[in-house]
């Protein structure tokens, strides 16, 4: 008649879902803040120096990369070229000399991409090393800065 079965404590029960949801939380935290997301690129192997100054190469020849009003120029042994065009020159000029280094002085603004590009034209020209190089450039107040 009274049912006092019905006041006493009931037995808690735990449910499936909410370790899931934890472990789904965990399993995303991991894989996003660990290793396991490789950021896409071009692996360089740069080589060791042991001072600042450069290595005396035999052979050097020079190309210069600048860019004015928006466009990337490329001055090679007095011409002024773009990529398809020095690729041109070099095909038809034939293999580099044995030993020769490449020496690119850039402008700090001057791409990446560009810079990639050049580095695969020298090693499909035959240079045996490629010697990337930038350039203060002279602020306006007699100083000079990177940009």
């Amino acid at each position: 008649m009274l049912e006092l079965e019905r006041e006493l404590p009931r037995r808690a029960r735990l449910s499936f879902w909410p370790f899931v949801d934890l472990c789904a939380i965990g399993l995303f935290f991991a894989l996003f803040s660990s290793k396991f997301v490789m950021a896409p690129g071009v692996t360089l192997a740069l080589p060791e120096a042991q001072s600042s100054q450069v290595a005396i190469a035999s052979v050097y020849e020079v190309i210069t990369v600048t860019e004015v009003k928006g466009e990337e120029m490329i001055f090679f042994k007095d011409s002024v070229l773009d990529l398809v065009s020095l690729g041109k020159l070099l095909e038809e000029r034939g293999p580099a000399q044995a030993g020769a280094t490449l020496l690119v002085k850039a402008d700090v603004r001057v791409s990446m991409q560009t810079l990639s590009s050049l580095c695969e034209l020298a090693i499909s020209a035959g240079y045996a090393r490629v010697q990337l190089a930038t350039e203060e450039q002279r602020v306006e107040g007699g100083g000079v800065g990177i940009r």
